[in-house]
């Protein structure tokens, strides 16, 4: 009975002394995007998403598949030997 007791008493003291949390919490998504504090919605400004150019053409070298693709199809590109 008594480590029971010592064992409640312990968790109500950790509830009642615990550190408040001043961490703000993010979420991305289609429907829940948007940020939240200790005390309700948070106002962040979040840096913008980094696009990277990608080549024009991608070439791929092999015995079966030798050549380059555009955007559009197939592209003529003239390799270096």
């Amino acid at each position: 009975m008594k480590q029971i007791l010592l064992a409640t008493i312990v968790a109500a003291g950790a509830i009642a002394f615990g550190q408040p949390s001043h961490a703000v919490t993010c979420a991305n998504g289609v429907y829940r995007a948007g940020c939240v504090g200790p005390n309700g919605a948070a106002v962040v400004r979040k840096a913008p998403p980094v696009y990277r150019a990608r080549p024009p053409v991608t070439c791929a070298n092999g015995v079966y598949r030798a050549g380059c693709v555009g955007p559009n199809g197939a592209a003529v590109v003239r390799k270096p030997y």
